[in-house]
């Protein structure tokens, strides 16, 4: 473990942690994503105080990054929130090149001031980054190494970054990587391969990107172990296995061949091939030593999670017939 003190973690664990520190909320600020809902359960719906912008969730309240004051909204609860977990953001990459000026308004600006405003109320934030801070060149990003982002969105990350660098602890940031569903879910893109496969389309996949996919309950559930256990500092949270997009994809084809034969067509590309407005990045798999040292929690390998998902969609599939 880095022993430089944006590194340190309180000694003893969960033994740091009182009794009341548990009962007091936690702020799930933007939590109407695709990480909300599994956050919630992780820190337990009596406890999570989930916001939204723009799409309204189970029970979520209104949240503007820009303009909302954390003050105002802390003092309607019924106590102090113990930490305040940051998902806020636009993270739609190509919305972020094609307009870096407004989406530094709320990424950048207005995520700096949620996280002064928490602080100077007592309230640890915890900062949700990502994987896109490096620009890909190798593989098995860790802790130590310097973001070298190639993404505007990648960018704005590593300015609120460097923000929360610059102060004293407390104060958490976990780096997570892709994203996938055990569980069917319209925003995870192992979904959109799994109905995909049942049409008679082309499924365009890349064979030369690489990344270290996590369950998003997994990486829901790290983030809540890491708050009850008074961590401080950097934290990658990347699943435990490096592999293609084309290998995932494999994975999701050969469960899905156990219950019927794909209809859609795939087509291997390289990742240069696809047009976008900022090249992406190729090998984002991440290092995450440092989380496994402190808390030793396992997370499910990709595959794993992406051939549950297969047979969630069958049995999903099989109940509505």
């Amino acid at each position: 473990m880095d022993d430089r003190p944006e590194f340190r973690r309180r000694s003893g664990g969960d033994a740091d942690v009182t009794s009341d520190d548990r009962d007091r909320p936690v702020l799930l600020l933007g939590a109407s994503g695709f990480l909300g809902p599994a956050l919630r359960d992780a820190f337990g719906a009596e406890r999570a105080v989930a916001t939204h912008f723009s799409h309204p969730g189970r029970e979520s309240l209104f949240f503007d990054a820009r303009r909302t004051r954390v003050s105002d909204f802390a003092a309607a609860l019924p106590a102090k929130p113990t930490a305040a977990v940051i998902l806020l953001g636009i993270t739609d990459i190509e919305h972020c090149a094609r307009d870096p000026g407004l989406c530094a308004e709320v990424n950048v600006r207005g995520i700096i001031r949620v996280i002064d405003e928490a602080r100077a109320l007592g309230i640890m934030p915890v900062f949700v980054s990502s994987d896109g801070v490096f620009d890909g060149s190798r593989s098995y990003w860790s802790e130590d190494d310097e973001p070298s982002p190639i993404l505007t969105y990648g960018r704005h990350k590593v300015q609120v970054e460097r923000h929360l660098l610059s102060l004293p602890l407390p104060w958490i940031i976990v780096r997570l990587p892709k994203l996938i569903s055990p569980e069917p879910n319209p925003r995870c893109f192992v979904t959109g391969w799994i109905t995909g496969l049942g049409r008679s389309e082309r499924i365009l996949c890349a064979t030369d990107q690489y990344f270290t996919p996590a369950a998003a309950p997994d990486a829901a559930r790290a983030i809540a172990q890491l708050v009850h256990a008074g961590a401080h500092g950097l934290y990658h949270l990347g699943g435990p296995e490096r592999l293609s997009r084309r290998a995932l994809l494999e994975a999701v084809l050969g469960e899905y061949r156990k219950f019927t034969e794909p209809v859609a067509q795939i087509v291997e590309c390289s990742l240069r091939d696809i047009q976008l407005l900022e090249a992406r990045p190729l090998d984002t798999s991440l290092r995450s030593d440092r989380f496994k040292a402190d808390l030793g929690a396992p997370f499910r390998s990709a595959c794993e999670t992406a051939q549950a998902a297969v047979r969630s969609y069958f049995a999903a599939q099989t109940l509505g017939k």
